[in-house]
C-alpha cells in the first residue's frame, strides 16, 4: 500500500505505518468510524458503523438522505481511532494519550446490486457478532432497497500509533511526581435482555462477548 506524498504523515512520522496489515489490525478492532464529506458547500463529519473486507471499508446509510446523496461517487475522508490510555509526564506539556488511528481518503463507491447488498449486510452482522445471522428473522427485499451501501478502497490510508511512555523531560527531570501510563480499554459487559421484546434465552454467541476487549498494544511488563 503506497500513500501519495500529500497523504503521508509528517508530524512524528516514526509513528506512522502504511502497510495493509497494520491498517487492518486497527480497523478490525473498531465498530465506529467518522466520515468527512462536503454537503451544500460545507464540511460535515458523521459517525458511522463500518466493517472491513480485504482492501475495502464498507458502510451503509438510508437510501435517501444527505449522507448518501453527498458521499456516493464523491471524495471522502474516513477515520478510525482507539483511545488506549493516559500518558502522565513530569509537566503539563508532557501529558498525552496512547492511541491507534487510521485515516483514509478516496472516492466512495456505491454497491447497487440487490444480491451484493444482501450478502454485505450478512457479513456486517457476522463481523459484529459471529453466529448472529442464522438466528435472525430473514431480511426482506424492501429492507435491502432501503439502504445505500458504499465502500472505500484502502489505497490511500495511513495508520498512526502511540504506544509509549511519557517523553523525556528536559526541564527539572528529577521533579518528584509520579510518571507513567494509565491503560484504558473498551470491554463488553453483561448482556441485558430487552424485557418487553425478548423471545429467547441468551445465546452463546452473545454471552461469549462478555468481558471481551478489542485488541490494543500492551507494555512488555504489563500483566
Amino acid at each position: 500500500m503506497t500513500a501519495t506524498p500529500s497523504h503521508r504523515i509528517t508530524r512524528i512520522a516514526e509513528r506512522a505505518a502504511y502497510d495493509a496489515a497494520s491498517i487492518a489490525l486497527i480497523l478490525d478492532a473498531g465498530y465506529i468510524c467518522h466520515i468527512g464529506f462536503i454537503a451544500d458547500g460545507k464540511p460535515v463529519v458523521i459517525p458511522m458503523s463500518y466493517w472491513r473486507e480485504g482492501e475495502y471499508v464498507y458502510f451503509h446509510s438510508a437510501n435517501k438522505g444527505r449522507f448518501a446523496d453527498a458521499c456516493a461517487g464523491s471524495d471522502i475522508c474516513l477515520t478510525v481511532s482507539h483511545f488506549d490510555g493516559l500518558v502522565l509526564g513530569h509537566s503539563a506539556m508532557n501529558h498525552s494519550f496512547n492511541y491507534r488511528s487510521v485515516v483514509a481518503h478516496g472516492r466512495a463507491e456505491q454497491i447497487a446490486g440487490h444480491a451484493d447488498k444482501a450478502a454485505a449486510m450478512q457479513r456486517f452482522v457476522e463481523q459484529m457478532v459471529a453466529g448472529r445471522w442464522p438466528q435472525l428473522r430473514p431480511i426482506k427485499d424492501h429492507e435491502i432497497r432501503a439502504i445505500t451501501l458504499m465502500r472505500l478502497k484502502l489505497d490511500q490510508a495511513a495508520a498512526k500509533v502511540r504506544d509509549e511512555w511519557p517523553d523525556e523531560e528536559t526541564v527539572d527531570p528529577d521533579w518528584p511526581v509520579w510518571v507513567g501510563v494509565m491503560p484504558a480499554a473498551t470491554a463488553f459487559g453483561t448482556p441485558l435482555a430487552d424485557p418487553a421484546r425478548n423471545r429467547a434465552a441468551v445465546p452463546d454467541h452473545v454471552t461469549r462477548h462478555r468481558g471481551r476487549d478489542t485488541h490494543r498494544p500492551r507494555f512488555p511488563d504489563e500483566t
